[in-house]
C-alpha cells in the first residue's frame, strides 16, 4: 500500500506479514491489513499472472 507520504509492504505467502512499514500509524496498518487478508486471493493471483 502507498499514499503520497507513507508506504507499507506485506508478505502474501504462508501467512499474512508485514515486511516494512513506512509512515502509516498502527490503525491505518490494521485497517490496511484487513483490506489485504479479505483481497489475499486476488493479490496473489494478479502476481502469478503478471510475472508468469
Amino acid at each position: 500500500m502507498r499514499n503520497a507520504e507513507s508506504e507499507a509492504k506485506f508478505w502474501l505467502e504462508s501467512d499474512i506479514s508485514l515486511a516494512r512499514n513506512d509512515g502509516f500509524n498502527s490503525k491505518e496498518l490494521k485497517e490496511i491489513f484487513v483490506i489485504v487478508e479479505t483481497h489475499r486471493t486476488q493479490f496473489t493471483e494478479a502476481w502469478y499472472d503478471y510475472f508468469s
